[in-house]
């Protein structure tokens, strides 16, 4: 095996191997992956990006982003507080933030159910106005009977014991808003309504990436109860406009700038079955 062929062929092999790792996506790779309690998953997808899934929640999403300042960007939020908890216990260890912002991407549990924790532990909460008045709404019903939509006992349990509350602090839905850290830009934009009235999403132009939340639906566009399905094509059409790499759902597996287009398509036959 010491022939000029065999190390050729060796040193192909080796070529070829270290092109499949460089190709495989960063979530496909068990190293980045650190299992949470309560279920929750934190997978690396960039340098100081994770990806943090609650699998107990519909494989909900949340965005941990770490800035040049030494600042931590949560985007959208864990259902309950059990599930806050744990995500900001492992950001204050593994992360050592100088502060935390997080900020709420709609008005539904996925979007504000953290608040309570994220104040408690000193985070800057941010949401829309829009946001805020919703969640404000959402508080005043039942939420004995809100709870039912969770069939699980304990994860019933979990969300009766949490308290959602609003941001304390508010933009313009339709403005948006721009946080620097160190001159690295965060912004946050409205598209228009989608998955609710009141949907933001989260980009990060350095890093190419875009927390889409619950308006990227690549598959289906599920809970319908306060979408605008009519709207959602366009909506998701507005997103072709960032210079996204990466795309990250609400819920579920997060990929490229298909995830977009995978969006338009299904909110298209939805449109058009509602036509029929």
């Amino acid at each position: 095996m010491n022939s000029p062929k065999s190390r050729a062929l060796l040193g192909f092999m080796g070529a070829f191997c270290l092109l499949l790792v460089a190709g495989a996506p960063l979530s496909a790779k068990s190293s980045d992956h650190v299992d949470l309690p309560y279920n929750l998953t934190a997978t690396k997808i960039d340098s100081d990006v994770f990806v943090v899934t609650d699998r107990d929640f519909y494989s909900s999403n949340v965005l941990v982003a770490k800035m040049l300042d030494g600042t931590v960007v949560i985007v959208s939020s864990p259902f309950e507080n059990l599930g806050t908890q744990t995500l900001m216990d492992w950001v204050a260890k593994t992360m050592k933030p100088k502060k935390v912002v997080a900020i709420n991407t709609h008005f539904h549990l996925d979007g504000t159910g953290g608040n309570e924790i994220y104040k408690k532990m000193g985070a800057e909460t941010w949401s829309s106005d829009l946001t805020k008045q919703l969640r404000l709404e959402e508080n005043k019903k039942d939420r004995i009977k809100a709870a039912e939509f969770y069939k699980n006992e304990d994860l019933k349990r979990r969300i009766l014991s949490s308290h959602p509350v609003p941001a304390d602090n508010v933009f313009d839905l339709k403005q948006g808003k721009v946080f620097s850290f160190s001159n690295e830009l965060v912004e946050v934009s409205f598209p228009g309504p989608a998955h609710s009235p009141d949907n933001v999403v989260v980009y990060f132009p350095k890093k190419k990436l875009l927390f889409g939340g619950c308006m990227i639906k690549p598959k289906e566009l599920g809970y319908l109860g306060d979408a605008n399905v009519k709207a959602w094509p366009d909506s998701a059409r507005r997103l072709k406009k960032f210079d996204a790499k990466i795309v990250i759902p609400g819920h579920g597996e997060w990929g490229g700038p298909e995830m977009v287009n995978k969006t338009i398509k299904v909110a298209e036959k939805a449109v058009g079955e509602m036509r029929l």
